[in-house]
């Protein structure tokens, strides 16, 4: 395991985020899923986040292995769910990628239970996100560590549905 430390980026990590992304979007494309390509997420996008003070990385030894976005934005596609949680607040778990070369290696559950304890500590009542139809390994991931299926919602412009996830934390 290491020495894994889970923290916010900075701002002089944007490229190496960048390069870790533009790697998972390879690897999605080998497998079929056109989840992200070269317009999102985008170096605008992620210094949003890292300015934001949202965007956290799991740094492995000083090398980023993976990523995650804890906010409270929602697609307005979210408003049209039946949620079972719906007094909020919410946190919104967003852009979860993990370097092709650390998966396999629970760098995605290392994320996941941050971001449940940062929403537990927050004190927010749950935690929604989407994910992709294509996205097989996710579909599996999040159901088993609690995660409700939720229904789904369409993006613009995007024909494939995006499956969306909730977890009560409180």
């Amino acid at each position: 395991m290491g020495d894994h430390i889970i923290r916010k980026g900075h701002e002089s990590e944007i490229a190496e985020i960048m390069e870790l992304i533009a790697r998972c979007i390879q690897v999605m494309r080998e497998g079929g899923s056109d989840q992200w390509d070269e317009h999102y997420p985008n170096a605008e996008v992620i210094g949003g986040d890292i300015a934001a003070g949202t965007l956290f990385v799991l740094d492995d030894g000083g090398a980023v292995s993976g990523i995650i976005v804890l906010d409270e934005n929602q697609a307005e596609e979210y408003d049209a769910i039946d949620w079972s949680e719906r007094q909020g607040p919410q946190l919104i778990m967003h852009r979860l990628a993990v370097h092709p070369q650390a998966q396999g290696r629970g760098v995605a559950r290392q994320l996941i239970a941050f971001a449940e304890r940062h929403a537990a500590e927050g004190g927010y009542a749950s935690i929604r996100l989407d994910t992709y139809a294509k996205n097989t390994r996710a579909l599996q991931l999040y159901p088993s560590l609690g995660y409700e299926p939720r229904g789904e919602v369409y993006f613009p412009h995007r024909e494939t549905p995006f499956p969306v996830f909730e977890k009560i934390i409180r």
